[in-house]
C-alpha cells in the first residue's frame, strides 16, 4: 500500500515537472529563450536567486538536537555516492568536465522537488514525517549541495581549469554570495524574532517569491540546455553508474546508518525515501556556470526523474522489507 502511494506521488511529480520542463522548450523552439541565454539564467539562479533561497533556508529552520542523527545519515550517504561517482569517472577514463557532472548528479537528490509531496503522500497523518524530511532536505541536502556543489563545478569545469590554482578556486567560492548566505543564514536562525518584525515583513515575504520561483528556473536551465546529441557515446553508461549510485547505493548506505544509530521505523522510511530521490536539478546548473559538461548533467537529470518511477519504489520496497 505504502510503495503504492509513493509510485503514484512520484508519477504525478514527475508529469508536473515534465509539464514545466517542456513549457520551456516550447518557448525555446519557438525562439522567446535561446540556447545562448542558460548562461544568463544560470548567473541569475547561482548569483541572486540560491543565496536568497539558501539565506531563507537556514534562517528559517535552525537545528534541532533530535535530528542530528538524520541529518548526518543523509550527508554520510552523499559523500560516499560522491566517492564512489568519482572513482567510477577515473576508471572509466572520463574527462574532468565529465567526472565532475557524474558527481553532481550522482550525490545529491530531488528532496525539495519531489521529496516533500512524497513524504506528505506517504505519511498524511504523520506531521513529524514531514518536519524531518524537510530538516534534512535543508541542512543534509540542501546545504551540502549549495556548498559542495559550486566547488565541483569549479574544480572539475573548463571554468575551474581556467584559474591561476586550486586557491583561486576556493577564494572565488568564498568570495560568492552563497558563501555570504550561509554565514548569513546561521548568524539569522540564532535570532528567531526577526521573522516576527512587522517591518520585515516585506522582505521574509520577498525570500518565500524567489523560493517559490527557484524551482521554474532550475527548469528553464535545464530546457535550454538539453540537447539530443548529449544521448550518444559515453552517455548511456554515465546515466547506468549515476542512477546506481544516486538511487541504489546512497539509500542502501542510509538504511545500514539507520540500522546502526538506532532510527525509528518512520524515521528510517523517511531518510529511505529521500535518498532514493533522482538527482538535483541544481547540479545542471552549477555544470552551466563553470562549464562542467552542462548538457550531459541536464540529460541525466532528466533520464533520473524518468527512471524514478519505478526506481524509488523498488528501493523503497526492497529496503522496507
Amino acid at each position: 500500500m505504502m510503495t503504492a502511494a509513493v509510485d503514484i506521488r512520484v508519477i504525478e511529480t514527475v508529469a508536473a515537472f515534465a509539464a514545466i520542463v517542456a513549457l520551456c522548450v516550447v518557448l525555446k523552439n519557438k525562439g522567446i529563450v535561446k540556447e545562448e541565454h542558460q548562461s544568463i539564467f544560470a548567473r541569475l539562479l547561482t548569483q541572486a536567486a540560491l543565496p536568497a533561497v539558501i539565506f531563507l533556508q537556514l534562517a528559517s529552520h535552525p537545528i534541532e538536537s533530535h535530528q542530528y542523527l538524520m541529518v548526518l545519515t543523509i550527508i554520510v550517504a552523499a559523500l560516499v555516492s560522491m566517492a564512489a561517482s568519482w572513482l567510477l569517472g577515473k576508471a572509466l577514463h572520463l574527462d574532468r568536465p565529465h567526472i565532475g557532472a557524474l558527481m553532481l548528479t550522482s550525490s545529491f537528490g530531488s528532496s525539495a522537488l519531489m521529496g516533500y509531496p512524497v513524504i506528505q503522500y506517504v505519511f498524511p497523518d504523520n506531521p513529524q514525517a514531514l518536519s524531518d524530511a524537510v530538516f534534512m532536505s535543508e541542512v543534509g541536502v540542501g546545504l551540502p549541495i549549495f556548498i559542495l556543489g559550486p566547488l565541483i563545478a569549479m574544480k572539475f569545469g573548463d571554468a575551474g581549469e581556467d584559474s591561476a590554482s586550486r586557491r583561486k578556486i576556493t577564494e572565488d567560492y568564498f568570495r560568492s554570495p552563497i558563501f555570504a548566505a550561509v554565514i548569513a543564514g546561521i548568524v539569522t536562525s540564532l535570532f528567531p524574532g526577526l521573522q516576527q518584525l512587522p517591518w520585515l515583513t516585506p522582505f521574509w515575504e520577498a525570500l518565500h517569491m524567489i523560493n517559490g520561483a527557484l524551482a521554474t528556473l532550475a527548469c528553464m536551465v535545464l530546457a535550454l540546455q538539453l540537447k539530443l546529441s548529449s544521448l550518444r557515446g559515453t552517455f548511456w553508461s554515465l546515466l547506468v553508474v549515476s542512477a546506481l549510485i544516486q538511487m541504489v547505493l546512497q539509500p542502501w548506505v542510509a538504511h545500514l546508518q539507520a540500522g546502526l544509530f538506532n532510527l525509528t521505523a518512520v524515521q528510517t522510511q523517511v531518510t529511505i525515501l529521500i535518498t532514493t530521490m533522482p538527482s538535483a536539478v541544481l547540479g545542471p546548473v552549477f555544470a552551466a556556470r563553470y562549464r562542467c559538461a552542462g548538457d550531459t548533467a541536464s540529460a541525466l537529470v532528466m533520464s533520473h526523474i524518468l527512471l524514478s518511477m519505478a526506481i524509488i519504489p523498488l528501493s523503497f520496497a526492497v529496503l522496507n522489507r
